[in-house]
């Protein structure tokens, strides 16, 4: 009885974690396929204890959409009063945020996910880095609204890739090669250094050698002659 207790509770572990991991992924999909009334990007300009109100910046429409054909989908409102969930308790007035959005009456409920977001300084242009608590999913987020949506993505063997026509980029890699360092004049003069000494060592080396062998045949010659008196 108890074995088949316990194999009921590890069963419903495994079914547990599948569907977890299933649902993200299956959300992620989603996320970047238009199955939302729209995906903004903007500025939180208000909240309280029920609705934060985001100020639209821009809005990112997936090249690659589920709904196609649902015209009433991909909705540009100017401003959203979004419905408070736990997930908004850390932000506040003047954050940005990625957020994907149902409408319900005249609020928005969050479909598949909202994400506060930041500016960064790139070379000689700013982007978007979307904040998801995960560095994969970051990066991937944050290409895929740099990109427009134009992509699609996977996830491989700790490789987030880009789908770009037939080539497949790696825009992040959880265990990236290590990066081969050039020689420097420092490292030449190190290794002469070791050569040199290396040198050195032998030298004294095989001269003791030589010295205790000459040692030892003086001792047994004189051995020898002590012997033959």
């Amino acid at each position: 009885m108890k074995k088949y207790f316990r194999m009921a509770i590890i069963g419903s572990i495994l079914f547990f974690i599948f569907n977890v991991i299933a649902f993200g992924a299956d959300s992620d999909y989603r996320f970047m396929r238009n199955d939302h009334d729209t995906l903004l990007i903007g500025e939180i300009i208000s909240m309280d204890e029920n609705t934060i109100v985001i100020q639209a910046i821009d809005y990112i429409v997936s090249a690659h959409d589920l709904n196609q054909g649902a015209s009433e989908r991909q909705l540009r409102p100017e401003t959203a009063s979004v419905i408070r969930t736990e997930q908004m308790n850390d932000f506040h007035v003047g954050d940005y945020v990625l957020a994907s959005l149902n409408q319900e009456g005249d609020l928005f409920v969050v479909a598949w996910g909202i994400y506060r977001m930041d500016l960064v300084d790139e070379l000689d242009w700013q982007i978007w880095y979307v904040e998801t608590g995960s560095t994969m999913h970051s990066a991937m987020f944050s290409d895929f609204v740099n990109q427009e949506g134009r992509y699609t993505y996977s996830v491989r063997d700790g490789r987030v890739l880009r789908h770009q026509g037939d080539a497949d980029i790696v825009i992040y890699d959880l265990n990236p090669p290590q990066e081969i360092q050039p020689r420097t004049e420092t490292d030449d003069e190190l290794e002469e250094g070791e050569s040199s000494n290396r040198l050195i060592y032998a030298i004294l080396g095989g001269s003791a050698l030589v010295l205790v062998a000459l040692v030892g045949r003086m001792l047994y010659n004189k051995s020898r002659n002590n012997t033959n008196v």
